[in-house]
């Protein structure tokens, strides 16, 4: 499909499908001819399975939950559209409510949006909800707050093998207890972001921290306003260390403090996690 680029009178370079007539409104947006064609600004509510993926984001030869999503759309519309992603879900991480929007010119329905992009879509990524939002809403920047589940099974599982840490150690949960109150509240969590996280503010706001039995799941659930590039998994990692005795409470403690990842423990692995809710 050929692609025209115009200029508007404010310098604003946009994309035009020949055939199709394109005007702008008095403030310089795009506007087609017919008001229905006007960008729409559309959210939808992802569940993945992030097994085969190498995360959220887009990257150069690697496959990637928003490269599908992104396919999906133009095979549906034949428009290309940038997804924007709540969370930036590394490789191996799952989720069940992703949130991501994306501005579409197509006058589709909702509902048939919703239904054609889970027919192109592989059957590892689904569509659960899909609606019209204000044009000021983006996915990201919005998000009040992320939710995060971690999930450990205690001994060999086929069934779960992709979806849980299988953890053979003994542990005392009373000292995970504990140690999950300390990570509640606002604190800088550089011990527990990857080295290569490029950010000047590494303050998190975690308003729920706490680790639970679910059947035969031990579950450690997290709830903040934002988290930092692998944030939870050193977390899980750190405090089953602590429970099975490689270090001590007061190490832990040490380590929050020094804002030094070199002297956080295991990194848990990203089959357990899952991006569990997204809220606005």
């Amino acid at each position: 499909m050929l692609v025209c680029k115009i200029i508007t009178s404010k310098n604003k370079e946009v994309n035009s499908i020949p055939g199709r007539p394109t005007s702008f409104s008095k403030n310089g947006n795009e506007k087609m001819g017919n008001s229905n064609y006007a960008h729409r600004n559309i959210k939808i509510v992802i569940e993945y399975d992030g097994t085969r993926y190498h995360g959220w984001q887009s990257q150069i030869n690697a496959r990637t939950i928003q490269d599908a999503l992104e396919q999906a759309i133009f095979k549906l519309t034949q428009e290309q559209v940038k997804v924007h992603g709540a969370g930036r879900t590394d490789a191996g991480v799952h989720a069940r409510g992703q949130v991501a929007n994306f501005r579409l010119m197509k006058n589709l329905p909702a509902h048939k949006i919703l239904m054609g992009l889970n027919n192109y879509l592989p059957e590892d990524i689904v569509i659960k909800s899909a609606e019209t939002v204000p044009d000021k809403f983006h996915a990201r920047f919005d998000a009040k707050k992320r939710i995060y589940q971690y999930f450990i099974i205690p001994q060999k599982t086929a069934v779960h093998r992709r979806y849980c840490w299988q953890f053979f150690h003994k542990m005392d949960i009373s000292v995970l207890t504990d140690l999950a109150v300390k990570v509640t509240g606002k604190h800088d969590f550089s011990s527990f972001a990857r080295l290569e996280t490029q950010t000047d503010n590494n303050i998190c706001n975690v308003t729920e921290s706490v680790w639970k039995n679910d059947h035969e799941f031990l579950i450690y659930r997290i709830a903040a306003n934002r988290f930092l590039h692998g944030m939870v998994r050193a977390l899980v990692g750190t405090m089953t260390d602590v429970a099975r005795g490689r270090f001590a409470v007061r190490d832990f403690e040490e380590i929050f403090q020094s804002l030094d990842r070199n002297r956080a423990g295991t990194t848990a692995p990203a089959r357990g996690l899952f991006l569990e809710q997204v809220i606005y």
